[in-house]
């Protein structure tokens, strides 16, 4: 019997425009990798939101999960646009739709996609998450300034659920401790969080519960993160949280329906 299970929080299916797919073209082979390398589940994005599209991305995810994923051990992320061009449908049916179609957890991605992340593009929409408690993916490669639009982003919509991701490998405590001190709902995905001793040093400020697995997928081999979480030389409850059961959590919490 396995002594930790992992749940990927930062994963990508499909066959990327750029970059090599490591055999995540479809659902059958991210689960074959998974498999492999002894990941249970995993959230997912499209790999291709930034170029092709949200409408495109939530489509095609669809369709690659649902196509091979007969275990449910794929939960899908979709992408968040300004309501203002009548893309998406209201909050409400929009998560009615991410609950009927097992998709857990949002991005956005506002500079290729050609908007402005603030309240007066999405608010609506942000503070109707925040109040069911779905988590949302935010990073400084996709925000406009980088860290700076991801502390603006916060300070926008702090009663958000948000996971912070793509930290920018080496050296990003001094943008991310800030932010764990003052947002409760904010979480940090570890997928390049690669400070040693540092995730042991996190959740002993901030708490093991904001920190989560991710492998990086593609991008990163699922095994190196996995690696660091084992070795952090935090007790084995705590990595446990950190492996699979804080994302379990934070998707469980979330009030889809």
């Amino acid at each position: 019997m396995k002594d930790i299970a992992f749940f990927d929080a930062q994963c990508a299916i499909g066959a990327p425009i750029l970059g090599n797919a490591r055999g995540g073209e479809t659902a059958a082979g991210l689960l074959a990798e998974m498999e492999r390398n002894g990941v249970d589940k995993a959230l997912v994005a499209h790999a291709n939101t930034e170029a092709a599209g949200a409408i495109f991305a939530n489509e095609n995810l669809l369709e690659l999960i649902q196509a091979d994923d007969v275990d449910n051990r794929l939960t899908g992320v979709w992408t968040i646009l300004p309501a203002q061009c009548g893309e998406l449908p209201p909050p409400d049916e929009f998560f009615a739709r991410m609950a009927a179609n097992r998709v857990g957890a949002l991005n956005l991605f506002p500079v290729a996609h050609r908007w402005q992340a603030c309240r007066l593009t999405i608010g609506r929409l942000m503070d109707a998450a925040a109040e069911r408690r779905i988590p949302v993916f935010l990073g400084q490669r996709i925000m406009d300034g980088g860290w700076r639009g991801v502390f603006d982003f916060l300070r926008e919509f702090p009663a958000a659920t948000v996971i912070i991701n793509g930290v920018s490998l080496w050296g990003p405590d001094r943008n991310i401790r800030p932010l764990l001190e003052n947002f409760p709902g904010c979480h940090v995905e570890l997928s390049e969080y690669w400070v040693p001793e540092g995730i042991a040093d996190l959740a002993r400020l901030y708490g093991a519960e904001r920190l989560l697995y991710g492998s990086g997928y593609p991008r990163f081999g699922h095994g190196s993160t996995m690696l660091s979480i084992r070795h952090s030389g935090l007790p084995l409850e705590q990595v446990r949280q950190i492996a699979s059961q804080n994302l379990e959590r934070l998707l469980a919490q979330a009030q889809l329906a």
